[in-house]
């Protein structure tokens, strides 16, 4: 399966809107066979494994971000699902601690 790591600016491009978090349900189609398919090193000295989705937000009707979460709550690997195709678009990963604070 080909998988997409996408930049900060193709990330930053799908946030559509304001977000809607979503608090339950179903995913719109399995994204997991994606999942396993990302490179290890796209995910950094982070570990993922546990396929923990921490968040879901819908931004606007075209994309869904997937939080799936590392050993830290600070930082996710992020699908990108197209909701319009049924695919993921691409992954990233986010790291929302403050600057300048490293991972104890």
């Amino acid at each position: 399966m080909e998988t997409r790591k996408l930049t900060a600016e193709e990330f930053g491009a799908t946030k559509i809107g304001k977000p809607e978090k979503i608090e339950a349900g179903e995913p719109v189609f399995d994204f997991w066979a994606y999942v396993e398919a990302i490179p290890v090193e796209d995910f950094g000295a982070y570990d993922c494994t546990a396929g923990i989705v921490g968040h879901v937000y819908r931004m606007g009707d075209q994309y869904e971000h997937v939080l799936i979460q590392s050993q830290y709550a600070e930082i996710a690997m992020v699908l990108v699902l197209d909701l319009m195709k049924k695919e993921v678009y691409g992954h990233y990963l986010l790291d929302i601690r403050p600057r300048g604070k490293p991972v104890i």
